[in-house]
């Protein structure tokens, strides 16, 4: 997609844009122009098209909308479950986050102010199969960018996610514990990744193992033959294994909340003061520590500014931490999922290391998932000579602490 793009595929995100300008302008059709331009770059967004939209007014840009559409191409809406990601998007923004903010005012929290906020302004949704869609509000106006994925992060920026995060949880907490039928419906919530595993065996088996023989390849450098060996015992199960024993509910169950499930750098955007420090965030699509050297300066920092946050707001919330999700439970549960969070590692990693040129075409990743087509090629190389090294440092970085935090 380009600037010459001058409408959107389907007459009905027409009408959904009229609806979004009259409600948010009190302008009609006819009364302003529309000005498209690209939203993202290649690589930044897998499931979905993005649209920046101006509403331009005597010449003047009067409202800015980035619309999120699903990908035309029939593999890839087959393929990567784009009814069921934008159905659950959807619902986020129709129905979760609007629990919790009234949640959060019946407590007397000043939402914008304190409370959990972290999430762009939804004008409208779109759920219906085909013709799904998202329109949001364009953060860039408000001084908000997207962090350089090639940058390293600096303790400011995982600051405040950790803390947006830590707000998050505790409301999800504070409502199961206070008033559970309201989220009752929501804790048999399919993981993505797992539908995918279960739908797609093979080609997943296929796909999986090459991921994960991509990162054992990285143990050649490691000089701890212990950690090298409890890295491969505890991969020696097929990968999709340890996503599901990561994802047993009832193994986390009275403790099991809703997360937001891809929070890494394309989907945070951060507001600067003048100084370039990092004062807010906002979450986006409903980890971020990429860095060693990061981690081992402030790990255990992170830990206790996410715990210590997470159990202040609840108690403003109403509930007590030491019952509702206690501090030795918490740490518990670092090591006993941990297996989970090296598996997405190692499925994400070369994905998030990978150079936005040099990354694979999707919907060619897509043919390939759908026809189970041989996935040695290029066709699934998100890691090229040009990125191999940070991979594998970062591959092995992760490696290092898994093991070293007692994790594997």
């Amino acid at each position: 997609m380009d600037d010459t793009v001058l409408k959107f595929p389907n007459e009905i995100y027409d009408k959904a844009l009229e609806e979004v300008v009259s409600k948010q302008l009190n302008l009609s059709k006819g009364e302003y122009e529309i000005k498209f331009k690209e939203g993202s770059s290649k690589g930044d967004n897998y499931n979905g098209i993005i649209y920046r939209v101006e509403i331009i007014k005597n010449e003047e840009v009067k409202l800015s909308i980035i619309v999120k559409l699903p990908p035309d191409n029939p593999a890839r809406r087959e393929e990567f479950l784009i009814h069921k990601s934008f159905f659950q998007e959807a619902d986020f923004y129709d129905n979760i986050y609007p629990m919790y903010k009234k949640f959060q005012e019946d407590k007397g929290i000043d939402v914008q102010k304190d409370g959990f906020f972290q999430v762009p302004v939804c004008y409208k949704t779109l759920p219906d199969d085909p013709h799904e869609g998202l329109f949001f509000e364009d953060l860039k106006v408000t001084g908000f960018s997207m962090f350089d994925r090639k940058r390293d992060l600096t303790k400011d920026h995982i600051f405040l996610v950790i803390e947006a995060l830590a707000k998050m949880h505790a409301t999800y907490f504070s409502i199961k514990d206070q008033k559970p039928e309201l989220v009752e419906k929501y804790k048999d919530i399919e993981d993505y990744i797992l539908k995918q595993c279960r739908r797609k065996e093979a080609a997943m088996k296929i796909f999986n193992e090459k991921m994960k023989n991509q990162a054992l390849d990285v143990l050649k450098y490691c000089k701890n033959e212990e950690l090298v060996k409890r890295v491969r015992e505890v991969l020696s199960p097929e990968l999709h294994l340890l996503l599901e024993e990561g994802n047993d509910v009832q193994a986390a169950e009275p403790y099991a909340i809703l997360c937001h499930g891809d929070c890494w750098m394309n989907n945070v955007m951060y507001q600067y003061d003048e100084n370039g420090i990092p004062k807010t965030c906002i979450l986006l699509d409903h980890t971020i520590m990429r860095t060693k050297s990061l981690r081992d300066k402030y790990y255990n920092e992170f830990m206790s500014v996410y715990f210590d946050k997470l159990s202040s707001f609840m108690q403003r919330l109403g509930s007590d931490p030491a019952i509702v999700f206690p501090r030795d439970i918490f740490e518990s549960h670092l090591k006993k999922f941990g297996k989970f969070g090296l598996a997405m590692a190692i499925i994400l990693v070369p994905m998030v290391t990978s150079d936005a040129d040099d990354a694979p075409e999707i919907d060619d990743v897509a043919d390939a998932f759908k026809d189970n087509k041989d996935q040695s090629g290029d066709v699934m190389n998100f890691t090229t000579a040009k990125t191999l090294k940070v991979y594998e440092q970062r591959m092995m970085g992760i490696f290092e602490d898994m093991y070293n935090y007692g994790y594997i």
